[in-house]
């Protein structure tokens, strides 16, 4: 008994070149997943359609029971919202609003206070609604719901809270209505807000409107005048307050003055800061005199002690006199030295001439001293006046600093008599314009578009409604697929099996969706030969590989056969065991063809595959070869006969050793299958076959089987798609890995992709792109993942 490798995996026959660095390649798992959003769609297409006609009846319905709606609107262009007495002097008073500020005025207008204005203007009856009536069959809805919510409360014994009655005026409930349906929104980024209501009446919905835009209207300019009048009265007893502070002010101010002596000039200063002036000149002048004065004395002196024929004399001194003198000196000093050195020292004329000059140097001294006699008393007399007016200087300077002292705090009196009588002086101006406001205020808002009487109702809007009742069923069924498609454990697609870790050897269409399907089976049932003709459908389908050779059904068992059989890597595998997770997978069907397909690569004369039907309980396989109360596989065991005596050839090419029976004094069929007479059994057959093929019944009866599963080499799982859940296939294959045997993989029968994917549709193409643009990657990484010896026998294999 042979032990294989449990990892067969199934290589597709995709074709393998270099790889080709197209954009389609990065962008091949994208396609993989609109794949398989397509294929969940067209797997649930009634679904979604059933949901989307059933949104667009219920749509239209809706529609047509629901009351029309007629909505007027009118549009409130909105001011500066700036105080009225404070905006005349504040900077920046005309600046734009801001939204903050627009966004208030559209809350202030949905204000309870405007509703109840509205309701007083229409003046309507306490009876009239101005609410919009609502649809009938919402309800009749909330009436069921709420008879329900008191009856099922009755059955727990849960009463109702009392309500609490509060009492409520006709105006209040209207107002209370108004303002729960009343609309209001700004208009993009102007300075307008729109106003809108809605009713089934239209005249009705227009008054509303109207009422509740001029309501507002009113009200601002009441509010106007009433903060004008409340500005008035609050100005008025601080107007005459202010008026008392800047009178006492400048009383003290003027008293402060006249007790400190404080005459001020104006521009030309205080009286003592003017008189402080021109005594500071005539000290000044004084003392320049007094200075000259002293120097010329200074001088005179200076040329009394000296020489007095020196020459600067006559520049110092402007007198007529000394100039005289001087110049007569100075000329009889000439024409003496003149006479003495022509005529000689000694001479006489020399000794009268020099008595001349000393009587003329005498008369020069004496007018000098005289001179300088007079300087002395000038400077007396400027050295006096000098002094004189520096003392009235000094004392006039010590009282101006008192005088000083005292201004300062008499400008901060006259200081506070401007400040109050500047303030008394706005608030007067304020008050005049507070008392000429409040007889005509002027609007902050305007009503420039009324509410018309709306034409066309506004609601509801059939189409849209219509489109939006069958999109939102069409979500809902394409969200009720794919929330079916996530949590769907059911086994569809060969990929949820690889994603397990389980080898895919085979994905098998459903025969009945194969072209040309029904022209096979005509064309087998009209069979002209009667050994021919297949009894049932059941037996057509067993026989497709003899009646649809060119099917895509055979050509997945043909790369199934050339993948688990070409392989040497394993050794030999003689005997294959059939079986499946669950009844009704079609196992027997493939049990069958995959046989027939191995005994067509045989000769017809000598045949060497042996099918035997060990699914003793069903006994399907004997039954569509009309073998059922043939001689079997319980008889040879039993010893009644033997394997050549039992086996039949009704496949042709295939000897098929039916089930058999059991007869009345036989033991269980378990306790037949023993390890020696399974063994004997395969002993026999091994030296002239080639393959055993055994349809076992579903996993879950095996372990009745147990010598007869220890006889097989491999296993083949049978899975139906769409109806086996992938974790039925994982439990089945740890069990019969559990249990010693070798699952050579899952068979994945009646899938219903591939033959329904017709040329020339989406899916194809989307099909057809993805192979191969995923094909290079697809196989770099199965090369990858694998061992190097299993790489390269697959390869060749493949």
């Amino acid at each position: 008994m042979n032990r294989h490798s449990t990892s067969a995996s199934f290589l597709r026959a995709d074709p393998v070149g270099p790889a080709r660095p197209w954009r389609g390649g990065a962008r091949a798992p994208d396609t993989e997943d609109q794949v398989a959003i397509l294929t969940i769609m067209r797997r649930n297409w009634r679904s979604i359609l059933a949901l989307g006609g059933v949104g667009l009846v219920a749509a239209i319905l809706y529609v047509a029971t629901a009351p029309s709606i007629y909505t007027a609107r009118a549009r409130v262009y909105i001011e500066s919202r700036s105080s009225p007495v404070t905006a005349r002097d504040t900077p920046g008073a005309a600046t734009p609003l801001e939204i903050p500020e627009v966004e208030s005025q559209v809350e202030y207008i949905r204000s309870e206070k405007i509703a109840l204005a509205a309701v007083h203007r229409l003046n309507l009856p306490p009876s009239q609604e101005l609410a919009v009536p609502p649809h009938p069959l919402v309800a009749k809805v909330r009436e069921a719901l709420g008879a329900v919510k008191l009856f099922v409360g009755g059955l727990i014994g849960l009463s109702p809270a009392p309500k609490t009655s509060v009492v409520v005026s006709p105006e209040e409930r209207q107002a209370g209505t108004v303002r729960e349906n009343l609309e209001a929104a700004r208009i993009g980024a102007a300075y307008v807000i729109e106003v809108g209501y809605s009713l089934d009446n239209p005249t009705a919905a227009a008054a509303v409107a109207n009422a509740v835009a001029d309501a507002y209207v009113a009200t601002q300019l009441e509010n106007r005048s009433q903060i004008w009048k409340v500005a008035g009265e609050w100005i008025l007893p601080r107007l005459k307050e202010m008026q008392q502070r800047a009178s006492q002010a400048s009383r003290e101010a003027q008293t402060y003055k006249a007790e400190h002596a404080i005459i001020d000039l104006g521009k030309r200063g205080l009286v003592g800061e003017q008189q402080l002036e021109e005594l500071n000149t005539a000290v000044a002048s004084a003392r320049s005199r007094t200075v000259d004065a002293r120097a010329t004395r200074d001088q005179i002196h200076m040329l009394l002690a000296s020489d007095i024929a020196d020459p600067g004399i006559t520049e110092a001194f402007k007198d007529t006199v000394i100039i005289q003198l001087r110049k007569q000196y100075v000329d009889l000093v000439q024409r003496a030295d003149d006479l003495k050195r022509r005529l000689g020292s000694d001479h006489d004329a020399v000794t009268a001439i020099q008595k001349d000059v000393l009587a003329a140097k005498q008369s020069l001294r004496a007018e000098l001293e005289r001179l300088a006699a007079s300087l002395d008393r000038d400077y007396e007399v400027a050295k006096s006046r000098e002094d004189s007016m520096t003392a009235s200087f000094d004392a006039l300077i010590s009282k101006t600093l008192v005088t000083s002292e005292a201004r300062v705090k008499a400008k901060e009196l006259d200081r506070a008599a401007e400040t109050y009588d500047q303030i008394y002086t706005n608030l007067l101006s304020r008050y005049i314009d507070a008392v000429n406001q409040q007889s005509y205020p002027q609007p902050s808002a305007h009503v420039i578009t009324p509410a018309s009487i709306p034409e066309r109702p506004s609601a509801p809007r059939g189409g849209l409604i219509v489109l939006l009742g069958m999109l939102v069923g069409a979500g809902l069924g394409v969200s009720g697929a794919f929330a079916r498609h996530w949590f769907d454990r059911t086994l569809r697609v060969p990929g949820q099996l690889t994603g397990q870790g389980l080898p895919c050897l085979a994905a098998l269409p459903e025969l009945r969706r194969e072209p040309g399907y029904r022209a096979a089976l005509s064309l087998a049932q009209n069979h002209a030969s009667e050994s021919l003709r297949p009894a049932s459908v059941e037996a057509f389908k067993a026989g497709a590989v003899r009646f649809m050779p060119q099917s895509v059904f055979v050509e997945r068992l043909h790369s199934l056969k050339t993948h688990l059989l070409g392989n040497d890597r394993r050794g030999p595998v003689f005997a294959i065991g059939v079986t499946s997770v669950g009844a009704g997978t079609g196992k027997t069907t493939f049990a069958s063809n995959f046989a027939q397909l191995l005994a067509r690569s045989r000769s017809a004369t000598a045949s060497r595959i042996l099918l035997i039907d060990a699914d003793v309980r069903q006994a399907t396989l004997s039954r569509l070869n009309q073998a059922a109360d043939q001689p079997g596989l319980l008889d040879v065991l039993a010893g009644r006969c033997g394997t050549e005596e039992a086996v039949r050839h009704p496949l042709g090419e295939v000897r098929l050793l039916a089930c058999g029976s059991l007869l009345p004094g036989d033991p269980h069929f378990s306790d037949l299958m023993t390890p020696e007479a399974i063994a004997g059994l395969v002993r026999d057959e091994r030296t002239h076959l080639d393959r055993i093929i055994v349809d076992l019944p579903p996993a879950d009866e095996l372990p009745t089987l147990r010598p007869l599963l220890d006889m097989l080499d491999g296993m083949i799982l049978v899975a139906e798609a769409g109806k086996t859940n992938i974790d039925d296939v994982v439990a089945a294959v740890q069990d019969l890995e559990s249990a010693g045997c070798t699952v050579l993989g899952v068979v994945l029968n009646k899938t219903n992709a591939t033959p329904e994917v017709r040329r020339g549709t989406i899916v194809n193409a989307l099909v057809r792109r993805t192979t191969a643009a995923a094909a290079p990657i697809r196989l770099t990484r199965s090369w990858r993942r694998r061992p190097a010896a299993d790489v390269t026998d697959s390869g060749a294999s493949a």
